[in-house]
């Protein structure tokens, strides 16, 4: 497999996708590996992943692999989505995620921790959004807002609502793995926590920041063969 160090400006077109009502093909790229959030089975991007409250070491090396697509089963039997593989500052979780038109979706998400036993599972309906890839919703000063139910361990039902705003839709970053001509989009959970996240096409996540359980930044990128 080859890995990418990325140390030149890759554009991210922002602006340029379908709306959320139409497939791909009119502006997001038919191709799924040169979306913001490209999957394709095989892809492996390696982070450095650091604790903002400063109590858990920086951990380098960790990494976010996808796998092979799947039906989610449960709630969601008969969908199709890809199960990837995620290392945290503490432990690491698998999650259900795919593309549907213009929507990069995740539909549920089990927890490790460090010895690799299970903690707690959650289930999204009809979908977490993890990214709206629409011209409508990449470019500069769009806001636009998600809801939907997550459900902990086969509990009750919590109602969330997330709101979206596009910082910027062409952000220059230059992290460890190059510099970027980013889109740069910040999500505000119910709660009031506010995550920030810089995508780039064909490449994928290269930065997040907030108020999370950890901030990353990418080392490299390794697109499956």
């Amino acid at each position: 497999m080859r890995t990418i160090l990325l140390c030149f400006v890759l554009a991210a077109c922002g602006g340029n996708s379908t709306s959320n009502d139409s497939p791909p093909g009119d502006g997001t790229p038919v191709d799924p590996t040169m979306r913001f959030e490209p999957w394709a089975q095989g892809n492996v991007w390696s982070y450095t992943l650091t604790d903002p409250t400063g109590v858990i070491p920086t951990a380098t090396g960790k990494t976010t692999t996808v796998g092979a697509a799947a039906d989610v089963g449960g709630a969601h039997a008969g969908q199709q989505a890809f199960l990837v593989h995620v290392e945290q500052l503490t432990g690491s979780k698998d999650v259900y995620e795919t593309i549907d038109g213009d929507l990069d979706i995740r539909y549920e998400s089990t927890f490790f921790d460090a010895t690799g036993a299970m903690t707690s599972t959650d289930v999204d309906q009809p979908f977490r959004l993890k990214l709206d890839e629409s011209a409508a919703h990449t470019t500069t000063g769009a806001t636009f807002s998600t809801t939907f139910t997550e459900t902990t361990n086969g509990g009750a039902p919590t109602t969330k609502t997330e709101n979206w705003r596009v910082i910027s839709d062409s952000e220059q970053i230059t992290v460890m793995a190059g510099t970027f001509t980013a889109l740069h989009i910040q999500r505000t959970s119910s709660s009031g926590k506010i995550q920030d996240y810089w995508y780039v096409r064909g490449v994928g996540k290269v930065r997040e920041t907030g108020s999370g359980a950890q901030e990353e930044e990418l080392e490299s990128f390794t697109p499956a063969k």
